[in-house]
């Protein structure tokens, strides 16, 4: 919420002071509280759970204040009033149910291919592992564009410039790919150096890198296909955000089962499923 009201408003600027705080707590606590150094209990992955959760509600703190301190929150009149507006809430559901079920079909289809990437052995779960985390490593770029298509949308149609709606889209899309680009070309011409930032061996980097070069082209779509998508959520047609992202899903789940569970093919074919998603 304190994001959506920073990025909504362009004051994403604001955002890094949250974002800053967030991560030194996160890595103080994951510290103090995995190991149990200077007198706090050791206690193993819970305690990067509890970590987490300070974290969280430092940067909100943080961020809060810093809408506070800018003035922000006296110019929206936030936290004035508080009652329950039927109308405004009804409305908030509508749009919101939509981008709520987009997000779950999400989630359940990355536990669908996990699953499947389960019955073909240890090695290909952790090499997937990895690359899922290769994969929010570099797709940070794409996302932070495709948030910034969506609140720019917004504002754009809140000024009435309906007609600049397309040349925005076309910028921030030239941006997104040119920057994917780079990263694409980064993670091809040195793939071990990125893998090896995981602790794994040669043996490991070697079957990995393969799925990386996979990975890479999946990058290049996202980086206009996810601007695209949030241009839309945008414009608040969130039920045709969430028919593209279903049709989108369904053609996605049916490839990886035809490929990992009745073919039996490698891994690297069944990442090629990012590239229809």
């Amino acid at each position: 919420m304190r994001n959506a009201l920073l990025v909504g408003t362009n004051n994403s600027k604001y955002l890094i002071s949250g974002a800053i705080a967030e991560t030194i707590a996160n890595v103080a606590f994951d510290y103090l509280f995995i190991f149990g150094h200077y007198g706090f209990p050791e206690m193993g992955l819970n305690g990067a759970a509890v970590a987490s959760i300070i974290a969280e509600f430092i940067g909100m703190v943080v961020v809060f204040l810093v809408i506070h301190k800018k003035g922000i929150g006296k110019q929206f009149s936030l936290f004035k009033h508080f009652y329950w507006n039927k109308k405004l809430s009804k409305q908030l559901f509508d749009i919101s149910l939509p981008i709520i079920l987009q997000l779950a079909f999400s989630v359940m289809s990355w536990e669908f291919f996990y699953i499947l990437i389960e019955h073909h052995g240890q090695t290909d779960l952790v090499i997937s592992n990895v690359m899922r985390n290769v994969f929010g490593l570099t797709g940070c770029l794409t996302w932070a564009f495709a948030a910034t298509s969506s609140a720019m949308v917004s504002n754009i149609i809140g000024q009435g410039k309906q007609e600049n709606v397309k040349t925005l889209i076309l910028k921030i899309v030239r941006l997104s790919v040119s920057g994917a680009l780079l990263i694409a070309l980064f993670i091809n011409l040195f793939p071990g150096v990125l893998i090896s930032i995981f602790g794994q061996s040669d043996l490991f980097i070697d079957a990995a890198i393969p799925v990386v070069r996979v990975v890479s082209v999946a990058i290049l779509f996202m980086s206009f296909s996810v601007v695209w998508l949030n241009a839309i959520t945008g414009t608040g047609n969130s039920r045709m955000t969430l028919l593209i992202d279903g049709v989108a899903i369904i053609l996605y789940r049916v490839f990886v089962y035809l490929i990992l569970e009745k073919y039996k093919l490698s891994i690297t074919y069944g990442w090629m499923g990012e590239w229809i998603y």
